[in-house]
């Protein structure tokens, strides 16, 4: 297995949570509906909602490609397994990409605390 390309990324829970609050739109734009979850009181996750969102523009990075090349945030959804380890699913754009390029395999990871959320992609082929 060699590795196509890694990438990271970090970012402030506050602003997903302040764009989701402001912008109506902005949380069906970016993620699907499998990725999004509530808390037991009703109320989005926004660590789990912020770090998703790194581990999407961690993606791109790995992929060495990014939104401008005409993939969408949620051409690339970021799930979790049973057990609890976050998993990528690609389509459209992403996909082909990916298809083009020979990845076979795509390695996430994210971390968070209440301030902060970091996603880790490695792109393999």
């Amino acid at each position: 297995m060699e590795i196509f390309g890694i990438g990271i990324d970090i970012i402030e829970v506050a602003r997903i949570k302040l764009a989701i609050e402001r912008h109506k739109t902005f949380i069906k734009q970016i993620f699907c509906f499998e990725e999004i979850k509530f808390s037991n009181r009703g109320v989005f996750r926004y660590e789990e909602l912020a770090g998703r969102f790194a581990v999407k523009e961690a993606v791109f990075k790995a992929l060495k490609i990014g939104w401008r090349q005409g993939i969408g945030y949620k051409n690339v959804a970021v799930l979790n397994k049973k057990s609890g380890a976050p998993y990528v699913v690609l389509s459209g754009r992403a996909k082909e990409i990916c298809e083009n390029l020979g990845i076979k395999k795509i390695f996430v990871s994210i971390s968070h605390t209440k301030e902060l959320a970091i996603g880790l992609a490695i792109a393999t082929l």
